[in-house]
């Protein structure tokens, strides 16, 4: 890709995101779920009606196991597409989803148990089976880390509508991934739950997460 049509890229994601972000604000009046009347839900992205979100997958898990979305019927799914060289949303969300989990975990801990926190990568060239083990395993011992090729990750990066692009590499062939960055919940059920915004607070989350769980059947 040439190089002059970075810039464009750039500005265009950032319309894009803006566009969304207005968007998701907009609906949350419009429905009147607002932060003054549900603050345990603030952190939510709702989405206006008919707009289907998550679906089938097949990856590869860091144990080398292929793992599609059924593997986690039974319970609920908490899923962050990123990559393992991320310098810092990545590591700061899936620290989030963590921290949420274990938060959760000291309120009701069969109900952290029915949660499994998930990491995709959309970054297969550099993320292999090992690298995803380990990078998910190190934000939480129950986190699952995916990835697969090319095609099997854009695919399930399409599912749940995540936008990344790869960036220029250094003279060091180093590079960077741009990506949208909404942590999703998928219950026991294989159905969308709700998605939440980057950056959400880990008690917010647990918070949240907990209305989900704890009032209903994992089996």
């Amino acid at each position: 890709m040439p190089r002059k049509t970075l810039p464009l890229i750039g500005a265009l994601l950032a319309a894009l995101a803006a566009i969304a972000m207005t968007a998701v604000v907009a609906w949350n009046q419009f429905t009147g779920r607002t932060t003054g009347e549900e603050p345990q839900r603030s952190i939510e992205a709702v989405m206006a009606p008919g707009l289907e979100m998550g679906g089938p997958f097949e990856l590869v898990s860091g144990s080398g196991d292929a793992t599609t979305l059924d593997d986690f019927s039974g319970s609920f799914a908490l899923i962050y597409f990123g990559y393992a060289s991320c310098p810092d949303i990545c590591p700061t969300e899936l620290s989030t989803m963590a921290v949420a989990i274990d938060i959760l975990a000291e309120r009701d801990a069969t109900a952290a148990d029915a949660v499994t926190p998930v990491f995709i990568t959309i970054d297969p060239e550099r993320d292999t089976q090992e690298v995803v083990g380990d990078y998910a395993n190190a934000f939480h011992p129950r986190m699952v880390g995916l990835t697969g090729s090319s095609e099997a990750v854009d695919e399930a990066a399409k599912a749940f509508r995540v936008f990344y692009s790869r960036g220029p590499e250094d003279e060091y062939g180093f590079y960077l991934m741009n990506h949208s960055g909404f942590v999703y919940v998928m219950g026991p059920d294989g159905e969308f739950v709700t998605m939440f915004n980057g950056g959400s607070d880990p008690q917010a989350m647990a918070d949240a997460l907990a209305t989900y769980v704890i009032s209903e059947p994992t089996s």
